[in-house]
């Protein structure tokens, strides 16, 4: 879905997030609190570094398990745009 633009700029349409910890959360609550659609791909059984994703978030999972380069990749895939945040220069992990 193509966002809408505005004089002001961008609307944003839907947040896509991988709903781990942090600004993948920070992502999606502010969605909910906005009633901006949300989605995204996220672990088969819903498991987050620190414990399981609730139901609130509206994520799909992954049909071969544990593949956490194939959610990323997916979730790359079906936003428009991708926003990655870091504390240190250079990306690492599933950022990289």
């Amino acid at each position: 879905m193509q966002p809408r633009l505005t004089a002001a700029g961008v609307v944003i349409e839907r947040v896509v997030s991988r709903k781990k910890t942090g600004p993948d959360r920070a992502a999606l609550d502010w969605a909910l609190a906005r009633g901006v659609p949300h989605g995204g791909w996220c672990p088969a059984g819903r498991i987050a570094e620190d414990g399981a994703i609730p139901p609130r978030y509206r994520l799909t999972e992954m049909p071969d398990g544990d593949a956490y380069r194939q959610r990323t990749r997916a979730n790359v895939r079906d936003a428009y745009a991708t926003l990655l945040l870091s504390v240190g220069p250079e990306l690492t992990g599933g950022s990289r």
